[in-house]
């Protein structure tokens, strides 16, 4: 798996998410830059885009594919192709209709015709058009169920968010954490001056086996706050965890990031519920895979469980 590619694809799914083309449909590319394969009853769209996030995000079509029985058309839109998406959807008159990231949320929404649109986004600012779907942000009990099966014996949590993005997630962390007598320093931050002063002083605080999290893309962890978190974490042994396999390779412990062809089946179970005329809120991520750094948990002096163990998906030497 390329450790670069899953990263990129993670930070930057709002601006630049595809999916390639699947082998098992026939495909024209039209010159106006539409993609489809028409005649399925699912609708999906995404951008039109090169790789690395073309090869990226091929496992979400499968994954969609594998619960979707009456098939799907893919179209693969660029910057111009709207009025030709409307065309052939009008032709096809799919059921339902399944964006794969935020710009494609609006260009489907335009197309539908009233029909169920679901999507997998990063925020929640299109929900009120959206019949359900997939917030690309993993959900505090997945974080910190890994983070107790790496190391049962963590007894404080560190976490320097924005509120403005995070507080959800805080909130039900502080009721997992309380639930297991774990203490929970959630320090809050609006800025990058206001988030920097919150790491030293956590840094500061922090004791032997305190777990530090880094939330995802709130913007205020650099390359340079980065060198220095996972310095002190190394010296004080503490556990770093993310949702960013790139800080694993860096010294971080561990990371959960998306499992693409499972989201990709989540987001089709979705889309048959909506077909149906069921209409949910976005669910958070739980279809994840983990990222470990093996020369940092052994400098911890974590054995690592035989169930965790299988769960791994990239083990990485570090440093």
């Amino acid at each position: 798996m390329d450790l670069k590619a899953v990263t990129l694809g993670f930070a930057r799914f709002a601006r630049t998410l595809a999916v390639p083309l699947s082998g098992a449909l026939a495909l024209m590319a039209l010159a106006t830059g539409l993609t489809a394969a028409p005649g399925g009853d699912i609708a999906v769209i995404y951008p039109q885009v090169r790789e690395p996030f073309a090869a990226l995000y091929r496992d979400y079509v499968s994954g969609i594919s594998r619960v979707a029985p009456e098939g799907i058309d893919q179209y693969a839109v660029n910057g111009q192709g709207r009025e030709q998406l409307a065309a052939a959807v009008g032709q096809s008159s799919p059921a339902v209709f399944i964006a794969l990231g935020n710009k494609s949320v609006r260009l489907a929404d335009e197309v539908r015709a009233g029909k169920p649109l679901v999507a997998v986004v990063t925020d929640r600012k299109y929900e009120a058009r959206l019949a359900g779907g997939i917030l690309l942000k993993p959900s505090a009990d997945v974080y910190l169920a890994n983070l107790f099966d790496i190391h049962a014996g963590v007894d404080h949590v560190y976490l320097v968010y924005n509120p403005a993005y995070d507080q959800d997630m805080v909130d039900e962390a502080a009721r997992i954490l309380a639930a297991r007598k774990v203490r929970f320093s959630a320090i809050p931050a609006g800025n990058i001056r206001e988030a920097a002063a919150g790491y030293q002083q956590l840094l500061r605080e922090a004791r032997s086996y305190s777990a530090i999290w880094l939330p995802p893309d709130n913007g205020f962890v650099d390359s340079s706050l980065l060198a220095t978190l996972l310095d002190v974490a190394w010296e004080k042994k503490l556990i770093v965890f993310s949702s960013n396999p790139l800080f694993v390779k860096h010294g971080a412990a561990f990371a959960v990031y998306p499992d693409n062809q499972r989201v990709g089946s989540t987001l089709g179970r979705i889309a048959l519920r909506a077909r149906a005329g069921e209409r949910t809120p976005l669910e958070p991520l739980k279809d994840v895979r983990l990222a470990v750094n093996e020369r940092t948990v052994n400098h911890l002096g974590i054995d690592l469980s035989p169930a965790v163990r299988r769960r791994i998906e990239l083990m990485l030497p570090g440093r």
